[in-house]
């Protein structure tokens, strides 16, 4: 059986009196100044990211979201439920056949069309906020709701859209037949 002796494995440095021992302190410094320069980078870049989104959602206007709250804007709770909409910020739209539609942000400031139907689930569509947004919502019987920012190009008339109020358009349901 053969054994090894490893009783001085660790003084190695000892050996060798004549090499200068490794700079343990200027490395630790350099590791520590990466880190901090790590770090500031991170936040600068999380700063530069909130300001973007939050200049973005700043530019958007929606003309039928700024009037003043009405008791016909008023959603159930459990359409806020359904939706995960702001109550607060929800704007009645239009109502046709396929229910009532209102206007209303989400808490992360994205411009939603809520459809409420009569004795049915709530729908929504929701697009993130940019100067010209535009959502839509098509019903069952190919009816279609839109909604758009101030600055989104209106939907072209020739193709049966009706304006239906401020930032709100309806194409009827296609005649049967």
């Amino acid at each position: 059986m053969t054994t090894f002796d490893d009783t001085g494995m660790f003084d190695l440095d000892e050996q060798f009196p004549g090499e200068p021992a490794p700079p343990r302190r200027g490395r630790g410094a350099v590791v520590l100044v990466v880190a901090a320069a790590l770090v500031v980078a991170g936040v600068v870049w999380l700063l530069a990211v909130r300001d973007s989104e939050g200049a973005a959602a700043d530019q958007m206007t929606v003309d039928l979201l700024t009037r003043q709250g009405e008791p016909t804007d008023e959603v159930a709770e459990s359409v806020v439920d359904e939706t995960g909409i702001d109550p607060t910020s929800a704007r009645f739209a239009v109502r046709t056949e396929a229910g009532q539609h209102f206007a209303a942000l989400r808490w992360d400031g994205d411009l939603c069309l809520v459809a409420v139907p009569d004795g049915d689930v709530p729908r929504v569509a929701c697009v993130a906020p940019s100067t010209k947004a535009v959502v839509t919502l098509s019903g069952a019987d190919g009816a279609r709701v839109r909604l758009g920012a101030d600055e989104a190009p209106a939907p072209d008339t020739d193709d049966g859209w009706r304006a239906a109020g401020s930032n709100v358009w309806v194409l009827d349901a296609p005649a049967a037949g």
